[in-house]
């Protein structure tokens, strides 16, 4: 049986479609943050709030073309201020 660290990095195919799970404490804010990061056609859903209300979750589903784009994109989105977790 192979351990997972023996099954290598997953293979995925560009272009695609790639879901961010981003957390923020005010959902406005995290809507618009993920809008002036990604600067292109995104579909915004929101997932989840926490048991006490202080975070909200969103998905965050958009085009990618290639592995450097998708990690670009999710740098941008950690560093923003507004944003305080990215998945």
């Amino acid at each position: 049986m192979k351990e997972i660290k023996d099954l290598g990095k997953a293979q995925i195919e560009y272009p695609t479609i790639w879901r961010y799970k981003v957390i923020g404490e005010n959902a406005k804010k995290t809507r618009e943050a993920i809008e002036s990061v990604t600067n292109r056609p995104t579909t915004i859903t929101f997932s989840k709030q926490s048991n006490r209300g202080k975070y909200q979750s969103f998905n965050a589903d958009i085009m990618v073309h290639s592995e450097e784009e998708r990690e670009k994109i999710y740098q941008d989105l950690k560093k923003h201020e507004d944003i305080k977790m990215v998945l």
